[in-house]
């Protein structure tokens, strides 16, 4: 059992794909929340999030054979994610009235909740360098963006961020 636990989710993911299902369950426990998290940021409410991760899991099972292994787990599972969101805010923009989930607000913590205020796509850099702890270079895949691009973004959200901190 402590095996399973020792292995990376590249290594997890090729189990799963060779027909150990205890695998699927390890990826799940290892990236359930902080996708969840991450998602949260793109749609603003914990329900939709947490739908929008166990969707990112069930397109795993049913397209094992997308992941190639170019990129880290995490990067091809978070690009996955990040396109489920997109989808779901775009049907949202062409059908307003359904009903998308309960907003939660980010009371708990004022640097969450500068982050909150910060435009979409500073809000996705923040996240992912500081929650996720992904590099520039990871960044940037997640995002389908330069390095220099991300390096730019990440200057501008975080000179945005201390502002908004400095108003409150």
């Amino acid at each position: 059992m402590q095996q399973e636990q020792a292995r990376s989710a590249e290594e997890a993911y090729r189990a799963f794909c060779a027909g150990e299902p205890e695998a699927f369950g390890q990826l799940m426990e290892e990236f359930q929340q902080p996708l969840t998290g991450f998602l949260h940021g793109y749609v603003h409410s914990l329900e939709t999030a947490e739908n929008l991760a166990e969707e990112t899991f069930v397109e795993l099972l049913l397209h094992k054979e997308r992941f190639r292994g170019q990129n880290s787990f995490k990067i091809f599972l978070f690009s996955v994610a990040r396109h489920k969101a997109i989808g779901y805010i775009r049907r949202e923009q062409r059908h307003p009235g359904f009903p998308s989930g309960k907003s939660i607000e980010y009371g708990e913590s004022t640097i969450a909740g500068a982050i909150g205020r910060q435009p979409k796509e500073h809000q996705e850099v923040l996240r992912l360098l500081y929650l996720e702890r992904l590099c520039y270079d990871e960044i940037a895949q997640v995002m389908r963006k330069k390095k220099k691009q991300v390096d730019n973004l990440a200057y501008r959200a975080r000179k945005s961020l201390y502002g908004t901190l400095g108003e409150d």
